[in-house]
């Protein structure tokens, strides 16, 4: 870990999220439809776009507060999308990768999200911490990696400052 992580955050493919809601049964869960405003997420409830994320709070706690920072013990669950074995990018599903390409494995063998898909949707936020992480892993991606990150940067956000700093 190269920073502070505040949260923890796990994507899943939202045809997975009937057995994630089975899994945390008994836990407070949480969708958010709108930025920032946490709502109960009902037993049995499907969740479609434009929800996307679900917040999994410790046994006995309540809802999150209004000013919600994460808390020891949360998990956060973003939902992804996927047809016929391709993931699709939420954010403009023109841009799509194969699901086996959509996960690698870290240094302990721990599944992660691809850093160029990742670094992807970190560009929508202008945060000294996105800024940190693209700094850290944009040399390391491979040349397809990059031209991938390019040019999907070029659709979900044109003219990102990244497209011209990647080497």
């Amino acid at each position: 870990m190269t920073r502070a992580h505040e949260d923890v955050e796990i994507s899943v493919f939202r045809h997975h999220q009937r057995a994630l809601q089975r899994h945390f049964a008994g836990r407070p869960l949480f969708k958010v439809p709108r930025r920032g405003e946490w709502e109960a997420w009902e037993d049995g409830e499907f969740l479609d776009l434009p929800i996307h994320q679900v917040l999994v709070r410790p046994r006995g706690g309540g809802p999150p507060p209004a000013a919600w920072q994460p808390e020891r013990g949360e998990l956060q669950f973003f939902l992804n999308e996927a047809e016929a074995g391709i993931w699709l990018c939420r954010r403009d599903q023109r841009v799509t990768r194969h699901v086996r390409e959509v996960a690698v494995r870290s240094d302990l063998g721990i599944p992660i999200v691809a850093p160029e898909i990742q670094l992807l949707y970190k560009a929508a936020h202008d945060e000294p911490k996105n800024e940190h992480d693209f700094g850290l892993v944009a040399e390391s991606l491979s040349g397809k990696q990059r031209t991938w990150l390019r040019e999907a940067l070029g659709v979900v956000h044109p003219g990102h400052r990244w497209i011209q700093a990647l080497p």
